[in-house]
């Protein structure tokens, strides 16, 4: 499509979208936008021209007061926090709702917003999560926004496209003309303009360090249940006191026994064992469970599941273990809590995301950086019907 045509496009979108008492307004813009159009046949034409003039002319119908900051992202809202500050090498809990121009919804933390699309989920998680903010790890605009800001901070921004690139560029010319390598290509088209609204619930330069706080937090809860009691009641140390990081087995992950074994021996390598178990987040959301019961109390019960103990070959290590005849593979902090036990023990592992599912997480479940619990109890091999 010619640059001709690409701006009348746009221009015929923006008038269709708007309101009817712009478009008045949008009339100018074309007038406006056609004369640059003219110019254009004359000048050399950038990868993002065409946009660049969509957007400005959206901007004018729908926030002609707003100035543009920094690279050229537009903060519409803002309250500013009074926490700590946010650095361009660390990570940010966020609560968050993503939208485009014409205000579709594509992405959000929420229980109102997922209520009111009509997509919440029980079994969901619906919270603050992680982003990163070092360079190249954001959009560049969005980490703009930021960066500098403090934990507190409430922010409504919108973002051009260009914007959206990971790149790392100097200015917003070359954003709107990337400076590009030989036989690299730029596709304008790949990014959107985008609306954000978000706040900062917290910020870390040390993830690792965030979640061992976090879990120790977990520890002294007392509305969150583990094998029928308080967390508090049950993280308790021989001597009486709550775990701390100073109890853990490993660093970042913690094994409490809730029932002593009938056998203290260690398992044989070729040994197969069965287990009951429910995984939970630290805020108490079950997501896995082989037990009909817990599975139908927590909403996730399954009518094309089996429930029914689970299979567990043993090994030389941790490492080795595995379940089910299929022998798959399971996620480390499992595995050690499993080999903390003895037969017919019962125990609680908890443990950080390195253990877990790391920074991406697992499904609607199980958000990045999460750590984990899991019950597990060792059972007998079930009678076959």
């Amino acid at each position: 499509m010619s640059s001709v045509c690409t701006d009348f496009y746009y221009l015929c979108k923006l008038i269709f979208i708007s309101d009817m008492n712009k478009i008045l307004s949008a009339i100018s813009y074309i007038v406006i936008a056609a004369a640059a159009i003219s110019c254009a046949k004359t000048e050399s034409i950038g990868p993002n021209d065409a946009y660049q003039r969509y957007f400005e002319a959206w901007m004018q119908l729908n926030h002609p007061e707003a100035s543009p900051s920094g690279l050229g992202i537009y903060i519409i809202e803002d309250k500013p926090g009074n926490g700590p500050e946010v650095k361009g090498e660390g990570h940010i809990f966020v609560d968050y709702r993503i939208t485009d121009l014409e205000g579709n919804i594509s992405s959000y933390t929420d229980v109102r917003t997922a209520k009111q699309l009509g997509e919440y989920n029980i079994t969901s998680y619906y919270g603050p999560k992680f982003w990163t903010t070092t360079e190249t790890t954001l959009p560049a605009g969005l980490r703009e926004a930021v960066v500098g800001t403090a934990v507190g901070t409430s922010r409504k921004v919108i973002i051009p496209s260009w914007l959206m690139s990971y790149k790392a560029y100097d200015s917003e010319e070359d954003y709107l003309d990337p400076p590009l390598k030989k036989d690299e290509e730029y596709d304008a088209s790949s990014f959107s303009n985008t609306i954000y609204e978000f706040t900062i619930k917290d910020y870390t330069e040390d993830i690792d360090q965030w979640q061992i706080d976090s879990i120790g937090r977990f520890f002294s809860n007392k509305d969150i249940k583990i094998d029928g009691r308080p967390a508090y009641e049950t993280f308790i140390t021989d001597a009486g006191a709550h775990m701390t990081a100073a109890d853990s087995v490993s660093t970042g992950f913690y094994y409490k026994q809730l029932r002593a074994p009938k056998d203290t021996a260690k398992f044989a390598s070729d040994t197969t064992i069965y287990i009951n178990y429910v995984g939970k987040l630290t805020n108490g959301l079950v997501f896995d469970t082989n037990i009909e019961r817990v599975a139908k109390d927590n909403n996730l019960y399954s009518s094309s599941k089996t429930y029914e103990p689970m299979l567990i070959n043993w090994g030389e290590k941790y490492e080795d273990l595995t379940m089910t005849s299929s022998k798959s593979s399971m996620i480390s902090g499992f595995a050690m809590t499993l080999w903390q036990m003895r037969a017919m023990e019962k125990g609680v592992g908890v443990f950080y995301s390195n253990y877990g599912y790391g920074n991406s997480g697992s499904g609607s479940s199980i958000p990045g950086y999460a750590p984990l619990i899991f019950e597990i109890e060792l059972v007998a091999k079930p009678e076959k019907e």
